[in-house]
């Protein structure tokens, strides 16, 4: 293991960034690693020794990592998101040459990313921020990636991205998507969807036992049969995975804690859907919900102490909800690329909604069948909302959706991302809202003001 002049480096030897040089170094590119971390790089070494891995050296000194690199250097960032990529940038800068390409590969929040572009253009540098997709094993088989930043530091390094980057119907998955920001903004509201969707399962989970007339059978063995459904997906197939596991002769499932995690980023998306002005209520549920998840001894003093008045409900099919689950995952993908299209508008990124849909269609976490359709669908999609193009109109899932919803609701069921899929699907087709009388309402008490429908202008009115 000698020095080398390496193709690529990789700064970060945690959990993905050691699975992404792996990746690096199995396509046949020479590869440098820094980490200051000993147990990282000893684990790193020990991983690659004797494996025939390719040409690759690991260093604990910067100056050494900068300097077995070819030039412009390609440097991958794979560290914690925040103050750290600062903290590591203000290293690595000095030691750098105009036109070498920085990717940080992190979940970076996107404002942050805009500004260190800004930073690094500054200086002569190529900068892109990368939404990096698939965890670990993403990482070590095949990541799905968006690229934003500089359009020449995507030119250099995407030979690198296509080689190492998933393959759907023998393309990579990985695409430039806009300037500054937009690749992890896009990698952001990935995350949302992934947070709609993972409710939505969960929540078809919770109804095949508390409905009345399931006949679906366990819900793992459903949740198999619809692996080859049209719901087919790499979330639907991890379900089945979780359901089976045993634990004892008992679902380890079973004796899991009910309450969940977040990493921020649903937050974000959450906060852009207010921010832009879109209405993205699956993804808020899904938020909201695993907040709520963990207020335990409020849903346990509930549970022993709130009346229930079920109104009674119709028994369900299989295949209802199964369609259901269906319609209320496109609508969570409709609200990702509605956030999307009125994102790249305002920020002028010109993100192209097909380019995003063919990233996801492998190697991300959110990859399904359904994408295929999605990404024909964009081709009329209006302004990004997947329900007004042909592909999906009239969506023969929507009396499912509505079924699904009414019973869990008639029967004391909390499904908030059904419902809340319905409600979009509904506020979708709205043609007229009541939000004349909260205009009324607010020059009433406020003096706001309000337009007419029936003369130009703007208008006040003494109520009293």
């Amino acid at each position: 293991m000698g020095q080398c002049l390496s193709n690529a480096g990789v700064i970060g030897l945690g959990v993905m960034g050691s699975a992404l040089a792996r990746n690096i170094l199995s396509h046949g590119f020479a590869l440098s690693a820094y980490s200051r971390e000993a147990a990282e790089r000893e684990r790193f070494s020990r991983l690659l020794d004797g494996n025939g891995s390719g040409s690759w050296a690991v260093f604990d000194d910067l100056d050494a990592f900068a300097g077995s690199l070819a030039k412009p250097r390609l440097i991958l960032l794979l560290i914690t998101a925040g103050p750290a990529v600062d903290q590591v940038l203000d290293a690595l800068l000095p030691r750098l040459s105009p036109g070498d390409v920085v990717m940080d590969c992190g979940n970076s929040w996107y404002p942050d990313t805009r500004r260190r572009h800004g930073r690094l253009s500054g200086l002569g540098l190529r900068f892109l921020g990368l939404g990096l997709s698939g965890g670990e094993r993403g990482a070590l088989e095949g990541p799905s990636v968006t690229a934003g930043g500089d359009p020449e530091g995507w030119a250099l390094s995407s030979g690198l991205w296509q080689a190492c980057a998933a393959k759907a119907e023998g393309a990579p998955c990985c695409r430039y998507v806009g300037p500054d920001g937009a690749g992890h903004y896009v990698k952001m509201v990935h995350n949302g969807v992934e947070y709609a969707i993972l409710q939505l399962i969960a929540e078809a989970y919770l109804l095949m036992g508390r409905l009345p007339g399931w006949s679906g059978g366990a819900p793992a063995d459903c949740f198999g049969r619809w692996r080859a459904g049209k719901l087919a997906s790499y979330l639907i197939d991890a379900t089945a995975l979780v359901l089976r596991k045993d634990d004892g002769g008992a679902p380890l499932v079973d004796k899991i804690l009910d309450v969940a995690g977040q990493n921020g980023t649903g937050l974000w998306t959450a906060l852009e859907g207010l921010e832009r002005g879109v209405y993205i209520p699956t993804i808020y549920e899904a938020l909201a919900m695993r907040s709520h998840s963990a207020r335990l001894d409020l849903r346990r003093k509930g549970q022993a102490s709130l009346s229930l008045t079920p109104v009674a409900a119709k028994p369900f099919t299989p295949e209802d909800l199964e369609d259901a689950l269906y319609a209320a995952i496109l609508c969570a993908y409709s609200q990702g690329f509605e956030l999307l299209h009125a994102a790249s508008r305002q920020l002028g990124w010109d993100i192209r909604a097909a380019d995003v849909a063919g990233a996801w269609k492998a190697g991300c976490i959110i990859r399904s069948r359904m994408l295929r359709r999605i990404e024909k669908a964009l081709d009329d999609a209006y302004q990004g909302n997947l329900l007004f193009s042909e592909e999906f109109r009239p969506l023969a899932e929507e009396a499912a959706l509505r079924r699904i919803a009414a019973f869990a609701a008639a029967a004391g069921v909390s499904a908030p991302a059904f419902s809340a899929s319905r409600d979009y699907y509904d506020a979708c087709r709205a043609g007229w809202t009541p939000a004349n009388l909260i205009q009324g309402l607010r020059d009433h008490f406020g003096a706001h003001t309000f337009r007419r429908t029936d003369r130009e202008g703007v208008f006040h009115e003494n109520w009293e």
